[in-house]
């Protein structure tokens, strides 16, 4: 039995002919990050005060942030500190914090006090960045931490889009 067994195994290849061409990718990507997006940094100096959220909130429309993304996927937002490093959403910091919210169409990020009082204007510029990830991406990259920028920048492959604009 063991001697078929190994005849079996070693009568088995590991080549053979190539397969047929892969399906294009959405226009002006290639690769298999093609649906991962990624926004150029934008900044923002411009808050509204919510009061329902007793935060202050600045509004984007992004039309990458489909059904399906708000519905099974993921957006990531970072922001960029003075030192040149990248902080995902939620952030906190000196009893305040920034975070973030998404739906189909856009998103939101907030700024408001981790104690629950009216929190100050944040004023800005601050500088962030998201990344949007299709439920077919995280499949194809399950040990991606999403969360951490240097590996979110490395399933992206640098790849940016057009930055989210402010309603």
């Amino acid at each position: 039995m063991l001697a078929g067994g190994l005849l079996i195994l070693n009568s088995c290849t590991k080549t053979g002919p190539p397969g047929p061409q892969g399906p294009q990718g959405p226009a002006g990507q290639s690769g298999i990050d093609a649906n991962v997006i990624g926004t150029d940094p934008f900044s923002v100096s411009v808050w509204t005060y919510s009061s329902a959220d007793n935060a202050f909130m600045a509004s984007f429309t992004d039309p990458d942030v489909t059904a399906t993304v708000a519905n099974h996927g993921d957006v990531e937002i970072f922001l960029l500190y003075s030192d040149g490093t990248w902080r995902n959403l939620p952030d906190i910091v000196n009893n305040t914090q920034f975070y973030s919210r998404f739906s189909q169409g856009g998103f939101d990020i907030y700024y408001a006090r981790v104690d629950g009082a009216a929190p100050t204007n944040p004023g800005g510029p601050w500088t962030f960045r998201t990344v949007i990830i299709t439920p077919s991406q995280k499949q194809a990259h399950p040990n991606t931490n999403w969360k951490n920028y240097n590996e979110a920048m490395a399933a992206l492959n640098e790849k940016t889009a057009a930055p989210a604009s402010a309603q």
